[in-house]
Order: C-alpha cells, then structure tokens, then sequence
C-alpha cells in the first residue's frame, strides 16, 4: 500500500466497514478522485475512492445507486462514502475489472443508448445537487479572466501558457454560445468513453464522480465528440461523426434549433479541454490537430 493509503485512517475504516485489513495495492490512478484498486485481507478485490470534501460526492453515490437498481450495469457501492478526519470522503465498490474498452459493432449507437438510458434512470435526481460539473462540462464557471474554470493543481490548469491561445479562443467562443442560453437541466454521465465504460454482456459504467445537471443537448453534445477516446488513445470524432452521434441521438429526442448549435458548442468545449491537456501532459495531439482541422466548421454549426 501506498504511503496515502496506509494510514491508519484508511485501515480503521476499511475495518470498520468492509470488516477487513489493505493488505496490497494493485491499480491506481488519480484525477478528480483518488483511486486504488485494493486486495483486501479476506481476499477480495475493492476500488477505494478517495475525494475531497463536496456535497456533490454524496450526491454522485446515491445516483450510482439509483442507476444500479434501476438496471445500468455499474460496480456496487460497498461502503461509503464517508467523511474522514482529515476531510477526504472514502468510499468502496467492487473491483469490476471485465469487459474491454471498445463497445461491440457501431460505437455511436451505443453510446447513445447508454446515455439516454442514463438520463431516464436518473430522472428524478435534482441536478443542483451535482455542482459544480467536473471541469470539462463547467463552462458556466464564474472564475474571472478564465475560460476554463479553475484547477486546483497546476498539472491539471488548462490555463497554463503551454496551451496555445488558439485553443483558448476556440473554447471561449463555445463557452460564451453555451453561457448565452438558460435551458433544463438534466443529470447524466459527461464522460462516456473507453476510459470509464467497459463492454460485456452489457455496458459497465465506472467513474460516476463525472456526473452532473446539464441540459440534455451538451450531454449529447459532449458525448457524440468524446465516445471515441480510449485508454492511451485521445481522439474526438471529425464532424461527420459528430453530426452522426447527433443524430442517432435526435433519433429519440428531438432538439431545436438552438439545442443543435448548444450540443456543437459542447462538443467544441470539451475537444478543446482535451487538447489542451495534450499540450500539458505531452500525451500526443491527435485531438489538436483535429480541431486544427475543422475548428472553423464547428464554430459555424455552433452559431458561434
């Protein structure tokens, strides 16, 4: 065990509520949540979160729940979360390590059906009580002389003067279309990719801290962009896969005019997150120079 992870908090809580020691690490990861995947003493496998201290982690479990018993495929919540003494929530699932990150034949199709399925389970969920939206989906931040909204580790500060300011043009201008329009607000996943589900019999959906209250057309927008990303592959769809995501989408919702341009503005918000973190992290550029490519275009479709 790590040395975060060890400590004597972890280990009385992992007791207290799984009724067994950490006795080794086996996965880790770290972003909005801190991660591990644990070997507990009586030999089962765990995937403890670690958080900072926000209302909308409580918020983000009891929608796991509700997703789970209304049949959406998800690790079961074992214990948690609960709020340390230092202030972090911790909270257990059940290693679910099957499945393989690309989904089956047509990949927009099922993603779609995902989300949609999604936004139905979580239907009677009050949206306020997921703010604020992970980074990628909080174009309406109210940090000034930002585009992005603030980073609470330079590492992951979109901000950086590593980014290109044609980056930040192209997301101000998507952020400025977004912010210019009061619509519904619906709860969904704003991260559906083979980074956080996995496909077997059915879609298992990791990752629900990336839940949050958006109208239903960014959703669709973010997803009909994002779905392509796979692990150690970023990639955001050209805009003929866009156009088609969306539609497959309004296969089942309609959107207006106005949500059409919103879920475009979506779409060039989050590609353009992504591709500043490509700059960042030196993790390739194919998302950048996808927008290099048809940046423009989007911009038209958004209204913008």
């Amino acid at each position: 065990m790590d040395a975060l992870w060890s400590d004597d908090l972890t280990r009385e809580w992992c007791r207290s509520n799984l009724g067994a020691d950490p006795v080794e690490t086996f996965f880790a990861a770290d972003s909005m949540s801190s991660v591990r995947g644990v070997a507990l003493s009586d030999g089962r496998r765990v995937a403890l979160k670690r958080r900072r201290a926000s209302d909308r982690v409580l918020a983000c479990a009891q929608a796991q729940a509700i997703a789970w018993q209304a049949g959406i495929d998800c690790p079961a919540l074992l214990a948690g979360p609960s709020l340390l003494e230092d202030g972090f929530w911790l909270s257990a699932e059940l290693w679910r390590p099957d499945g393989v990150p690309e989904p089956p034949g047509d990949a927009a199709a099922g993603y779609v059906s995902l989300l949609r399925a999604l936004i139905s389970a979580l239907g009677d969920c009050n949206p306020d009580k997921f703010d604020p939206p992970p980074p990628w989906a909080h174009y309406d931040h109210t940090s000034t002389g930002r585009v992005w909204p603030e980073a609470t580790d330079s590492r992951w500060d979109p901000e950086s003067p590593i980014v290109p300011g044609d980056l930040r043009r192209l997301a101000g201008a998507a952020r400025e279309r977004l912010a210019a329009e009061q619509l519904p607000l619906v709860v969904g996943h704003t991260d559906l990719n083979g980074l956080n589900v996995r496909w077997a019999e059915r879609p298992v959906v990791h990752d629900w801290d990336s839940l949050a209250g958006r109208p239903e057309c960014v959703l669709a927008g973010i997803l009909a962009v994002n779905h392509v990303e796979l692990p150690g592959a970023g990639a955001i769809t050209d805009v003929a896969g866009t156009r088609r995501a969306l539609e497959l989408y309004q296969q089942a919702r309609a959107f207006t005019s106005t949500e059409i341009e919103l879920a475009w503005a979506a779409g060039i918000w989050v590609g353009a997150y992504n591709a500043a973190f490509e700059h960042l992290h030196g993790a390739g550029a194919a998302v950048s120079r996808q927008l290099q490519a048809d940046g423009a275009d989007r911009l038209r479709l958004a209204g913008c």
